[in-house]
């Protein structure tokens, strides 16, 4: 034991005076005794940083910085933005006596998409350079430059066949060599775990002869059920049955209490792993400094965090953006190679195969998370069984003074994210992912094959995907604050899409049922069905029994003496389940107000049923885009246009 550290002692030594011998008397004088309280030997790396001319401050500051962290001495560095990327790189590399890799000297040769996956997550990738040598290149962050640096220090590397990069060029020589081949893994995704749960696999192909037989079915039961009251009686009864079953589910979810808030558990720095972000960007430009303002806020050791912005390469507005206002160190940009689907699914597929981290994050461009979300997710799997693949955080909406819809919206997100979606976990049943702010285990998101690319829902899928394999989802007390659509053709373009996504995810994984039951059981194959095509069904039906109404209202029925008994209390029926699905819709609502807020929301409580309406309105928008036009077409939500983000003011 002596012995041993009378070794680490003797190599601290040596590696002090390297450092000392590389600069001048006044570094020796006022930093032998910092260098001295680190307590462990210098890294190659960072004694070739020192003679390749970095302040020795920097390099002392980063090295309490990792020892405190607990991660490897370069990252801090590279974390704590002391100099440009390149820059640091580039001194490195001439301290180690190594080559920066020169891709116009030596083009990128290409690489399958498995290939691309290994060289993100260990920073090294082998090709071959203009004279058909193999060459090693490595990525300047981990232990792939600490493997380096100890190599440098024992020989020379052989005739350059190492070459060093920094991260943000490194992930775009390894994008470049992969190219077609990252694009069409990451539009493939689920498919090659199951093909028949993926809109392109699963879903029914709707051609012209189909459209038209569906016409004709839709136009028969309609006019069968002016003409004939047995018809009607039918379409009526499975209507209100419908309704029926929702409303007892959306009772037993309102009356499920919530779990008392748990303080977060202090961890030591050491103890974090490596945690991955996935942000997808499309024509996000106005957006882009809000949102590395919110990355950057958040609360974990930078050189842990594996931030990937997922841009296409020809979204120059976005580029543009982020030329304009540079990321911190350590957040890459991943440009993306053209592909289809161009959706956000497909996006978050390329970053889930770079991905570095043990556990996963998904945010949107407007999300303002809560800055300790991702140690309180850490705690909610802590204390979750290894079955638990998910933990979903709760969404709230931040501009709700922009007007009736966006005040509708942040009751909607209140009643689901605060209610439903903490319901469904503490009685372990399916939860539809929302599209942000869902943590995983990477390894679990891997076994069902990511994202679907073709689902304009790739969030709720997701959810049943994970719940058909297996795994669990909980939900975890943070809060991530979002931007409602504020005008009319946003949030119903926005809500189609949702609605065209909940349809065609109910179709493709009721395809196979009997599968399902077998994977979930009775009672989550119920729940499953209820909270993605339930959703969707009486979405469609509201507007109908609306209609009804009013019919029936402006023509006398609705108030005329029943012929029978049986019409009396069938009448009976359908007046009272209305009545109850706005009861138990409401209390949803209020409950989510009362722990959300603000209270002021509690009038706006009384016009929902004219918000459901809307609802409505775009799931028939969403089947008529399933029948006519395409179920995978994605309408893009703009966003940074609040008044509320705009003036920079805060919550």
């Amino acid at each position: 034991m002596r012995g041993a550290e009378e070794s680490r002692a003797d190599g601290g030594a040596r590696s002090r005076v390297s450092l000392e011998a590389s600069h001048s008397g006044s570094f020796r004088r006022s930093h032998t005794l910092e260098a001295a309280r680190v307590g462990r030997p210098l890294p190659p790396e960072f004694v070739a940083l020192a003679a390749g001319g970095v302040a020795p401050g920097a390099l002392l500051t980063a090295l309490a910085d990792a020892d405190h962290a607990g991660c490897e001495p370069f990252d801090a560095l590279l974390a704590s933005g002391a100099l440009p990327e390149r820059d640091l790189v580039g001194r490195l590399a001439r301290g180690l006596g190594v080559a920066l890799y020169d891709t116009e000297l030596a083009p990128p040769a290409p690489i399958d998409a498995e290939t691309f996956a290994n060289a993100m997550r260990t920073g090294t990738l082998a090709l071959s350079d203009a004279d058909a040598r193999q060459v090693m290149v490595v990525a300047a962050r981990g232990l792939s430059v600490a493997g380096l640096a100890r190599l440098s220090a024992l020989h020379a590397t052989e005739g350059g066949r190492v070459a060093l990069l920094g991260p943000a060029d490194f992930a775009d020589l390894t994008i470049a060599c992969a190219g077609r081949a990252l694009a069409e893994a990451a539009s493939t995704g689920p498919a090659l775990v199951a093909p028949e749960l993926t809109v392109a696999h699963g879903m029914p192909k709707i051609d012209a002869r189909a459209r038209t037989l569906l016409f004709v079915v839709a136009v028969a039961v309609v006019v069968a059920a002016f003409v004939s009251p047995m018809v009607f009686a039918a379409c009526a009864s499975a209507v209100g049955g419908l309704f029926f079953v929702m409303n007892a589910f959306r009772l037993a979810i309102a009356l499920t209490p919530a779990r008392p808030e748990r303080p977060l558990l202090l961890r030591s720095e050491q103890s974090l792993p490596i945690y991955t972000v996935l942000v997808a960007l499309a024509r996000e430009a106005a957006i882009v400094p809000d949102l590395l303002d919110a990355l950057e806020r958040l609360d974990y050791p930078p050189a842990k965090l594996d931030i990937k912005l997922l841009v296409e390469a020809d979204d120059r507005e976005t580029l543009g953006a982020l030329d304009a206002r540079p990321p911190r160190a350590g957040i890459e940009v991943l440009k993306l190679p053209p592909g289809g689907p161009r959706t956000k699914p497909r996006a978050l597929n390329a970053g889930l195969m770079a991905a570095r981290g043990r556990f996963l994050t998904v945010f949107d461009a407007e999300d303002r998370p809560e800055p300790d979300q991702l140690r309180r997710a850490l705690d909610a799997f802590g204390t979750s069984p290894e079955t638990v693949a998910c933990v979903q955080a709760r969404l709230a909406i931040d501009n709700h003074g922009d007007g009736w819809l966006a005040r509708q919206f942040r009751i909607e997100y209140a009643a689901l994210f605060d209610v439903v979606v903490p319901a469904l976990a503490a009685l372990d049943l399916p939860i539809p992912l929302g599209g942000t702010s869902n943590h995983f285990r990477t390894a679990a998101l891997r076994t069902v094959g990511g994202w679907d690319a073709g689902n304009v829902t790739e969030d709720a899928d997701l959810g049943l995907r994970l719940a058909r394999r297996g795994w669990s989802t909980r939900a975890v007390d943070s809060v991530t604050w979002e931007e409602a659509p504020a005008t009319p053709g946003l949030w119903i373009r926005q809500r189609t899409r949702w609605m065209k996504g909940y349809m065609v995810t109910a179709v493709v994984h009721g395809r196979r049922s009997g599968d399902l039951v077998r994977r979930l059981g009775v009672r989550r194959f119920v729940a499953a069905h209820l909270v993605v095509g339930g959703v969707a069904a009486t979405a469609l039906a509201y507007p109908a029994v609306v209609v009804g109404l009013l019919v029936a209202l402006c023509t006398g029925a609705l108030l005329a003496p029943s012929a029978s008994l049986a019409e009396q209390t069938l009448a009976t029926f359908h007046v009272t389940n209305l009545l109850a699905g706005y009861a138990v819709g409401l209390a949803c609502g209020w409950i989510g107000v009362d722990r959300r807020g603000p209270s002021s929301l509690a009038v706006d409580l009384l016009t929902m049923p004219f918000y459901w309406l809307l609802v409505g309105v775009a799931a028939w928008r969403a089947l008529g885009q399933i029948v006519f036009d395409s179920a995978t077409h994605w309408e893009k939500t703009a966003h940074g246009l609040s008044s509320r983000r705009a003036s920079g003011a805060q919550r």
